[in-house]
C-alpha cells in the first residue's frame, strides 16, 4: 500500500513565507513513489493549487454544512475542486472550538458527498493515558463509532491517530505503545467497517530524530506532520527519506 506523509503546517506563514516554502518543497522533494499531501492555512489553497506542483491538496478544516450562515467558515462545496482531502476532528478543533462527534460525523459526510478524502483525526489525552489500555480503547471506540457507520465509504478515508499528550510537546508515544493502539483501531473498523485497507497515520511530534524509527511499526500507513513540517528542508528529508 502506498504510504501517505500530511503535512499540517496550522495557523503559520505569511505569503513571502509561503511562498518560500513552497520553493524550497519543489527544489528539495524528490520522492513521489507516496503520497504527499500540503495542508496550509486555507488562504494560500488557490496559491498552492495553481502552481499545478505534484503534491496533494488538503484543507485544515471544513464545515459541517455545505452552505449559508457560517460566517469565517469554509465549506466542502467550496473546495472541492482544489481540495482532495480534508482534516477533520483534529484536536485542536475538539478542544478549543468544542467540536463534538456529531459535528465531526457531517463533516465526514460533507467530505464524501464532495468527493474529498477525509483524514478522520482520534486520539486519547494524558488523563486518560494514565488510566490504562481500557480506558484508551473506550475512547477510541466511541470517537470511530460515533463519527463513522457501518458500510460507510469507508475505501475513501484515513484515519490519524494522535495522542493530545504528544502534539506539539515534543513527546512521541513508543512504538509499542503506537503498535497497541493501531491493532485497537483495527479490531474496532474491521467490525464497523466493509474494507480492510484503511490506512491509519500516526501524528504527535514525528521529526526528523524519530521518523526512521517510527517507520518500523507494522501497519502504520504514514504521518501527519505538524510542528516539524513547518521547515521545508526537514519535511522533506523526511518525505525523501520514507
Amino acid at each position: 500500500m502506498k504510504k501517505i506523509i500530511i503535512s499540517n503546517l496550522k495557523m503559520n506563514k505569511n505569503f513571502k513565507e509561503f511562498d518560500s516554502y513552497l520553493q524550497t518543497l519543489k527544489s528539495e522533494v524528490k520522492n513521489f513513489q507516496n503520497e504527499i499531501v500540503l495542508c496550509p492555512s486555507s488562504i494560500y489553497l488557490d496559491k498552492l493549487f495553481s502552481e499545478k506542483l505534484k503534491f496533494s491538496i488538503g484543507i485544515q478544516d471544513i464545515d459541517h454544512r455545505n452552505q449559508g450562515a457560517a460566517t469565517g467558515s469554509i465549506s466542502a462545496t467550496q473546495v472541492k475542486n482544489i481540495c482532495e482531502y480534508a482534516i477533520v476532528g483534529h484536536s485542536e478543533r475538539r478542544e478549543v472550538f468544542k467540536e463534538h462527534n456529531q459535528m465531526i460525523k457531517e463533516k465526514i459526510s460533507r467530505c464524501w458527498e464532495n468527493e474529498i478524502t477525509p483524514i478522520l483525526c482520534i486520539g486519547e489525552s494524558l488523563k486518560i493515558r494514565e488510566k490504562g489500555i481500557e480506558e484508551i480503547k473506550k475512547h477510541l471506540f466511541s470517537q470511530l463509532e460515533e463519527t463513522l457507520n457501518f458500510n460507510d465509504n469507508f475505501q475513501d478515508i484515513i484515519i490519524a491517530y494522535e495522542p493530545i499528550w504528544a502534539i506539539g510537546t515534543g513527546l512521541s508515544a513508543t512504538n509499542n505503545q503506537i503498535l497497541e493502539v493501531l491493532e485497537i483501531i483495527s479490531e474496532k473498523l474491521s467490525l464497523i467497517s466493509n474494507t480492510k485497507n484503511i490506512p491509519v497515520l500516526y501524528g504527535g511530534s514525528v521529526n526528523l530524530d524519530n521518523f526512521k524509527d517510527l517507520q518500523k511499526i507494522s501497519n502504520l500507513s504514514g504521518f501527519l506532520i505538524g510542528s516539524a513540517s513547518l521547515d521545508p528542508n526537514s519535511l522533506s528529508k523526511i518525505i525523501n527519506d520514507f
